[in-house]
């Protein structure tokens, strides 16, 4: 092996807890490490890294440490580079480690390539688990080692592009010639891919080295939590410096250089693209703490860049999915392109309601519409808009129709026919060979044996070596002796072969459950059977409210409620007569597989799926969302992705924000529909007998926050929770509140009972905290909240979906939002919707404690009544105050049973409401 191959540029910040691992993976390489040419550059650390390194480079003469003040892993890249010495160059991260034999099988593979074709090197990425250690080879760009070494040529497969610097190696001489660097503005990511595409677009032929047998070892997250690559979109400049100087920097640079834009260029920008997109449709991003500023920059930076990726680009993209929705973002509004045959993607098939559901994509105005079906001219069951909104613009419409079944079924869109298909027309990955070139010759490794392997001159098995290899790598990850390491390997083996044969005995126990299904007594039992919960260990919703008044009023219906048996509200419903089914058990696998419907307060995966879906399947039931409240906030990102046959909505605002035309919901009012919530039916009730004036408490409820949640979580003990809690704006503001003098006065003076109901994210620190002796503590599972909220003539809290019970029930409301639409810009997995509380509150929005106790005053002066502007907004608000949404529920279950023609009607239904109106004006205002 030839001497002085490779330089290593390490930038050195803040990482002393993992560079021992990185330098022990050094240490136990088979090519030696003194041929190894280590530039380090510590970037201005705080920690001890530069001392570690300092020790370990002592008597190396090949390993030099420069200090420079901290600037960035680009700056400290780039004064590396200033030093290396040797051909190819990498940019390896000191939290990371290499498999013993990294450099020498790059090294062979170099001997390999005989005519030195490559002019880049490429490692394979191999991400492991800090604290299991659990290795993964899953990522995207991996599945280009899949044939082995190869030697590729990218102007002939695009899709073979990599972008992570530390698994790249590049040849110093390039660099050089042409002044390459890191560009320091890049942040927070893509800087590695943009030195890169620079680099290949100055070369001869940009030619690579797949070394599929070079394994590097990525550290997926620090335990720690903390990382470059993490929190992307968190970071400002993810919406101008990435996109400015990365994304378009890149492209604009390398067709500058090579006079056009190679098609590897553009999927190097269409990969980070499409991240960007998916990223922006989960529920939970980052992106959604982007400011209008930010949203408008990046849109306009991102028209450059699209106008520099040509349209056969974005039609052969496959090196990860685009999916049906972004793949036509970019050719239909980026791109402008109206296809002459309109594509209309045909759907799910119910067949006892007898729909079919359609989608189309379109620009601009809605097309117009005529649908046939086997023959005969019918209109939509049901229909909508859909808006996809990327940063909150919109970029793209689909249009959702819901049709009557039929043999034959032909949609014509402004006057030309579209026939129905299931083929979206978006590139998939093919898992093609690589284009062969003459002119890539790589000569064959060494002759060995398929069963044996030359390892240190002696010769072994194959599968010796590999289990050697294992134990090395997982050596040196763990920092543990070699002994205790063969030890733990023989355990987890040992481990690995009982949970196989308890897994193949579970597998049998499974298949014969669900045999037993489907035989008579349990068909008899559970056959069309409702399955109602709420919560797995906790009741006391819409699902328990609902389900008392089936058995008092439907006992025709074959209900079963189910729960943890253990739980608190095991007992007392069982008491009430509940027919209870413990989650988790056989028993509830067997209703399952038989239910005809799933009805739930929440819509988590262990709630939506009570059971396994992989041991069991998925079962026939239909999911009905009864909802845990009332939605306010833009949650489609959570609920587009829920097969939901039918959601309860309660307020006329909600479910036009759902159901409606234009929203950003797939929803239809097929499936979304306007009958109010279970529990409402007895909050009414219970609120009528409690008038508003009569009561003496005061609820104070906020809500959570997920940066609070991120402080308290980490906390060891809740003592240490609360003392951080406290010392967090929100916590802070809160506990302002409940030790506020003026509140105590209230409490005394004028006999106000003080309830703090925090969210039950918070509560577990609600008794390490020092409340004031007026203040009484609830927790959530230990109350009803129902009874709680029609004790209280006030309720305090800030965003509160609860609001909407408490106004329902006649209370008065303050809003405290100390951080106004902050929680919509990342301090909260909220993302604004419709609700506007200036404009639809249900009482006054304050922003400070003073001004909270201010308005609970006047209220407490004003004799408790809430004024007519809140009264006339809770009245339009609510449809219903005739304590019968659980019938309407009801009627909506059993219609998902029906033909879409022989539905019975929700507006059919024999409302009390119109024939009230002094009861209706009572229930507002608490029974007054």
């Amino acid at each position: 092996m030839t001497e002085g191959q490779f330089s290593l540029v390490v930038a050195l910040y803040n990482v002393a807890e993992y560079v021992p691992v990185f330098l022990k993976s050094l240490e136990v390489q088979t090519y030696s490490v003194d041929d190894l040419d280590i530039v380090v550059i510590n970037d201005g650390s705080t920690d001890e890294s530069a001392a570690l390194v300092s020790r370990w480079a002592e008597g190396r003469a090949n390993v030099r440490l420069v200090d420079k003040t901290n600037g960035g892993p680009g700056s400290a890249r780039n004064a590396g580079l200033d030093l290396v010495r040797n051909t190819w160059v990498t940019f390896c991260d000191p939290d990371d480690a290499f498999h013993p034999q990294y450099f020498q099988r790059l090294s062979e593979f170099i001997s390999r390539d005989t005519q030195q074709s490559a002019q880049m090197l490429t490692g394979r990425l191999v991400q492991f688990n800090d604290a299991s250690l659990k290795t993964s080879q899953g990522h995207l760009l991996n599945r280009k080692f899949r044939l082995g070494d190869q030697l590729v040529d990218l102007n002939l497969n695009p899709e073979y592009i990599h972008m992570h610097g530390p698994t790249t190696f590049l040849r110093r001489e390039v660099l050089e010639a042409h002044g390459l660097r890191f560009d320091e503005r890049i942040r927070p990511k893509f800087e590695d891919a943009h030195l890169i595409g620079r680099y290949l677009a100055v070369v001869d032929r940009p030619v690579v080295g797949l070394v599929a047998s070079a394994s590097y070892y990525y550290r997926r997250q620090r335990s720690s939590g903390a990382s470059l690559v993490q929190g992307t979109w968190g970071d400002p400049r993810a919406y101008s410096d990435l996109p400015e100087h990365g994304w378009l920097g890149m492209l604009e640079a390398v067709r500058q250089c090579a006079g056009h834009v190679p098609r590897w260029a553009q999927y190097m920008v269409l990969y980070d693209l499409v991240w960007f997109y998916i990223d922006d449709k989960r529920m939970h991003s980052d992106t959604g703490s982007a400011t209008p500023d930010q949203q408008a920059t990046m849109h306009r930076l991102l028209e450059r860049i699209v106008a520099l990726i040509d349209l056969e680009a974005i039609s052969s993209f496959s090196v990860v999915s685009q999916g049906w929705l972004f793949h036509n973002i970019l050719r239909t509004y980026y791109k402008g392109i109206r296809d002459s045959d309109p594509l209309v993607v045909e759907g799910a098939t119910d067949p006892e309601q007898q729909v079919t559901t359609y989608n189309y994509l379109y620009q601009g105005n809605l097309p117009q519409e005529e649908y046939v079906v086997d023959g005969v001219s019918r209109p939509p069951v049901a229909a909508k808009v859909l808006e996809h909104r990327v940063l909150g613009k919109v970029l793209i419409r689909e249009r959702i129709l819901v049709l009557p079944a039929g043999e034959s079924t032909e949609i014509v869109l402004d006057g030309v026919k579209a026939v129905p298909t299931t083929d979206r027309r978006v590139p998939l990955q093919p898992g093609r060979k690589p284009e062969p070139a003459p002119y890539l010759q790589l000569a064959a490794g060494r002759e060995e044996s398929r069963l044996t392997k030359t390892v240190g001159g002696s010769r072994v098995s194959r599968r010796v070596a590999r289990a050697r290899a294992g134990l090395t790598v997982r050596q040196v990850l763990s920092g543990q002796s070699r002994s205790r390491t063969a030890a733990l390997a023989i355990n987890r083996v040992l481990r690995r072969q009982l949970k196989s044969v308890a897994a193949k005995k579970r597998a049998a126990a499974d298949q014969a459950l669900i045999r037993r299904a489907s035989t008579e007594p349990r068909r008899a039992r559970y056959q069309d059977a409702w399955l109602l919960m709420d919560r797995i260990d906790r009741a006391d919703d819409n699902a328990e409210h609902l389900y008392r008044y089936l058995m008092k009023h439907r006992p025709d219906i074959n209900a079963f409620f189910v729960i943890e048996q253990d739980c608190a509200d095991w007992h007392r419903l069982q008491g009430e007569g509940f027919k209870l089914v413990p989650y988790g058990s056989d028993e509830s696998v067997l209703l399952v597989l038989n239910a005809a419907y799933k009805l739930s307060s929440h819509a988590n995966w262990n709630v939506e799926y009570p059971v396994s879906r992989k041991r069991f399947g998925s079962g026939n039931a239909k999911f009905v969302y009864l909802q845990h409240g009332v939605i306010k906030d833009d949650m489609s990102r959570w609920i587009n992705g829920k097969d939901i046959a039918a959601m309860v909505t309660t307020t006329h605002g909600e479910h036009e924000s759902i159901a409606g035309n234009n929203s950003v919901y797939r929803l239809t009012n097929h499936q979304a529909k306007l009958v109010g919530l279970p529990r409402y039916d007895a909050l009414r009730t219970a609120a009528l007998a409690s008038p508003v004036e009569e009561r003496r408490q005061v609820l104070i409820a906020p809500t959570w926050r997920q940066y609070v949640k991120k402080v308290i979580e980490v906390c060891a003990t809740p003592a240490e929770a609360a003392r951080a809690f406290e010392a967090t704006d929100f916590g802070g503001t809160w506990m302002a509140l409940l030790r506020s003098a003026e509140l105590k006065e209230l409490s005394v003076n004028q006999g106000v009972d003080v309830v703090f109901m925090p969210h039950p994210e918070f509560e577990f620190v609600v008794p390490y905290l020092d409340l004031p002796e007026f203040v009484r503590p609830a927790r959530y599972r230990d109350v009803s909240v129902q009874a709680e909220l029609t004790k209280a003539h006030t309720l305090i809290t800030d965003h509160s979906s609860i609001a909407f019970d408490a106004a329902y029930a006649g209370s008065n409301l303050i809003y405290v939002q100390f951080d106004g639409d902050e929680i919509f810009r990342g301090k909260h997995v909220y993302r604004k919707g419709y609700f506007d509380y200036a404009q639809h509150g249900f009482g006054p929005v304050t922003d400070n404690v003073d001004s909270a106790i201010q308005e609970l005053e006047r209220i407490v002066r004003g004799g408790l009544a809430r004024e007519e502007k809140y009264e006339e907004r809770v009245r339009e608000t609510f449809p219903f105050w005739d304590s019968r949404s659980c019938e309407r529920i009801t009627v909506v279950v059993e219609n998902l049973g029906r033909p879409w023609d022989r539905q019975r009607s929700l507006v059919g239904l024999p409302h009390v409401t119109d024939n009230h109106s002094e009861e209706r004006r009572g229930g507002s205002k608490g029974g007054k």
